[in-house]
């Protein structure tokens, strides 16, 4: 029987490549008894998959389910009709997908993705066929698609697997099925925003396929009415191998046209620049080097510019459905907050989302590397599409999208926008007396302010939603009750690890109730998810700081400059842990980049440990003599005098590292400084009430008295006169104003002798050159 039925398999393989996923999902019904509601899927695979002639037969009824759901979810056409077999395991589908968290109330036909999971998840095809693996991987990356929160769970699952496939075979042997795998895992890594790890998996592909990707410039014009050419930015492609073999597809989806009075639709280069020929695989590799620049690098109009000829260079060229979708939904991203731009972008969205319904493309080829595209489900280009006509005022047709969505958050941001908040509580409660969810309870008790909704969304989920302490944990953060906050916040990242702005704001709470060891911890966590945020990297500097820790602090904010370069809080930041740790050199440069940010900037004390460190000549936190930055720290007290001129600590530090140079003019230099010290520190009238300042002064004039004394040995008597009597006439109004103080202080009546014996020698010198 059962090998007279298998005669049939060529045709099942025919019927995958044809896209007929149906047909072969209903033919397994002839080798198993009709499913009831309560069979267990695992058991039946289990059991059947023992018998060795039935092993292919399941691999190819687990791929065609799992093409089938991506058709119904991902690429279109969609249909309505079910498979009644299987429709039957709808329920237990979502509720063994959800997590505990809930799937999108927009996924089509969970149960499919349910069987494929089952199927490839079974061990004894595992072993029979080692391809498995990997559409196992693809399908528990299908399966973070629907969910509402991303897993940490499935995270590890897929990296576990990712090690697994590695070792297949079919990776050592066939170059583009390694290409092929390196590409989708790192669509994986970039999904969850694991930049490093994409980039290695990336660059591996780029490899097998010899594609060296190059941004140049060359001579054109981008708008209609521009008389003179400017470089303009295109991607340079260079391959020293033929391209893999792809099929194109002749029904792609459509670009709309730009039609703006002012900007051409494409750059018009003065030079044609010939492009080498690339098919479907080497232009998915382009598109995923384009997400991972894009989520690489700060968000910024000129990150767009630059990364842009990525995009175009698919956009315009590619024969391949899914491709050409998926460019094109991330070029609307891209231009969606361009006013020039914004209405091609929402009209793109329009055409897109016709183009999933339009039977005019066979779905075989809609699904030709359909796992490296990247491309996102329907409902969330349709979320796109109603965000773009909000931002454009089209309040009402996006609340519509929104709603038949179930985008509560975003349904509450339009009754707001229409002066309608009551209406957002009462939707809500309306969509619970239709189906109570986790989600549900949660954005109500976010309307309105009672927590009781939180309980019941905890109770709800069996206490194991991360979403429900999220959202309990964020009502008790925006309070600024921050104990109350990070008792739920800490619980949700528990359950669930990735939750980036979980952890980002469980690190801020922390912080606030001085709890120093959880705000490094989380602001660690929150680092290794998303390592492009200055304010985290700044924040665990300070958390590690109060924990004593400043060489991680010292760490943590060379990353924080790395994400923001302009930020003179995170360079002071930076600076004063430098100083502390002794990394002399790095405290200048940080000085000069506060100056670069600021203009005007002063900070003694940093800069007086600075200055005892080149004139004691200790080593640096490398063993390097500290000597060696003389030169560097007189630029900077040049820059730093020429904008703040009457500080008398600042000038009296300049003279002691001018001196150091040891030349006849810098040692008169030095005596300048000074005097301007001087003057700047009796400037205040008062500066002889004060026990430290009047000890200042008196340290200044001893200075001032031994430089000009040394200054004075080597000169002509003109200039040795004129030196002296300015000397004596700086000590004579200090002893003047001390005396009449009468101070009792022993360290001031010790200093004062010693000016006055300055004076007496001075006096003498200027006796013996007077003039006859």
């Amino acid at each position: 029987m059962l090998n007279a039925e298998f005669s049939d398999l060529p045709d099942i393989i025919d019927d995958i490549l044809n896209g007929q996923y149906k047909d072969v999902i209903n033919k397994l019904l002839i080798f198993i008894k009709p499913i009831k509601n309560d069979d267990s899927l695992e058991e039946i695979i289990y059991n059947s998959s023992s018998e060795a002639d039935v092993h292919l037969l399941w691999l190819c009824t687990g791929i065609a389910s799992l093409l089938h759901f991506v058709q119904c979810n991902w690429t279109g056409p969609c249909t309505d009709k079910d498979i009644d077999w299987l429709k039957i395991k709808r329920d237990e589908a979502l509720k063994d997908l959800s997590l505990h968290d809930g799937c999108n109330i927009n996924v089509q036909k969970p149960e499919l993705l349910y069987l494929s999971k089952k199927i490839f998840s079974n061990m004894n095809l595992q072993l029979k066929y080692r391809s498995c693996l990997w559409w196992l991987f693809r399908t528990i990356l299908l399966h973070q698609h629907i969910l509402d929160e991303n897993s940490g769970i499935l995270f590890e699952e897929v990296e576990n697997l990712i090690m697994e496939i590695n070792n297949l075979d079919i990776l050592k042997e066939d170059p583009l099925c390694k290409l092929l795998f390196n590409l989708e895992t790192a669509r994986f890594y970039l999904y969850y925003r694991r930049i490093q790890n994409s980039e290695e998996h990336l660059e591996c592909a780029q490899r097998i396929a010899s594609l060296r990707l190059n941004l140049e410039g060359a001579m054109g014009k981008r708008t209609r009415y521009q008389q003179e050419e400017k470089a303009q930015l295109y991607l340079n492609i260079e391959m020293d191998k033929d391209i893999f073999p792809s099929i194109n597809c002749e029904h792609v989806p459509k670009s709309v046209n730009l039609n703006d009075e002012l900007r051409l639709e494409h750059i018009e280069f003065s030079d044609y620049k010939e492009e080498i020929k690339l098919g479907a695989v080497e232009e998915a590799i382009i598109l995923a080097k384009y997400v991972q620049l894009q989520l690489c690098q700060p968000k910024h109009k000129l990150t767009d510019e630059e990364i842009r000829p990525y995009l175009i260079k698919v956009v315009e060229n590619t024969k391949n459905w899914s491709l050409k979708m998926t460019s094109l939904y991330y070029r609307c991203l891209l231009e969606s907050d361009d006013k020039r731009t914004v209405e091609r972008s929402m009209m793109q969205a329009e055409s897109l989302l016709k183009d999933y319904n339009d039977i005019k493309a066979p779905v075989a080829r809609r699904m030709d590397l359909f796992f490296a595209s990247g491309m996102k489900p329907i409902w969330i280009l349709e979320e796109k599409w109603a965000n773009i006509m909000f931002s454009l005022g089209l309040v009402k047709g996006a609340l519509e999208v929104f709603t038949k969505l179930g985008l509560w958050e975003n349904v509450i941001t339009c009754y707001n926008t229409l002066n309608l908040k009551h209406k957002a509580a009462e939707i809500i409660k309306q969509e619970i007396s239709k189906k109570s969810t986790v989600k549900l309870w949660c954005l109500l008790g976010d309307a309105t302010g009672d927590v009781n909704n939180y309980e019941k969304a905890w109770k709800l989920s069996e206490e194991k939603s991360s979403r429900v302490q999220r959202h309990w944990g964020f009502h008790y953060f925006a309070k600024k009750d921050y104990a109350e906050a990070v008792l739920h916040l800490k619980l949700s990242a528990e359950l669930n690890n990735i939750q980036e702005l979980v952890w980002f704001r469980l690190g801020y709470a922390a912080l606030q109730i001085e709890d120093w060891k959880l705000a490094a911890m989380a602001y660690r966590q929150y680092c290794t998810l998303e390592q492009s945020t200055f304010e985290a990297w700044n924040n665990l500097a300070n958390a590690y700081i109060k924990l004593g820790d400043k060489s991680r602090a010292w760490k943590s904010l060379q990353d924080a400059i790395k994400c923001n370069y302009d930020r003179w809080e995170v360079w002071d930041n930076l600076m004063v842990v430098s100083i502390d740790l002794g990394y002399f050199s790095e405290v200048i440069r940080c000085y000069h980049r506060i100056l670069d940010l600021k203009s005007s900037h002063l900070d003694v004390e940093v800069l007086q440990i600075l200055t005892n460190a080149i004139i004691n000549n200790i080593n640096d936190v490398e063993g390097n003599p500290t000597s060696r930055l003389l030169s560097n720290s007189l630029e900077l007290f040049g820059r730093i005098t020429s904008n703040v001129v009457n500080n008398p600590d600042i000038w009296r530090m300049y003279a002691q590292l001018v001196i150091l140079r040891k030349t006849d003019i810098d040692e008169e230099k030095a005596a300048q400084y000074l005097q301007q010290a001087y003057r700047f520190a009796t400037s205040n009238p008062k500066w002889y009430h004060s026990e430290d300042t009047t000890l200042n002064v008196l340290e200044l004039c001893c200075n001032l008295a031994q430089a000009y004394l040394y200054c004075a040995t080597n000169v002509g008597i003109v200039k040795k006169r004129k030196m002296l009597g300015s000397a004596k006439l700086s000590l004579q109004g200090v002893v003047k104003k001390i005396k009449e103080q009468e101070w009792n202080n022993t360290n001031i009546i010790e200093q004062l002798m010693k000016i006055e014996e300055y004076l007496t020698t001075i006096t003498n010198e200027l006796e013996q050159i007077k003039p006859t």
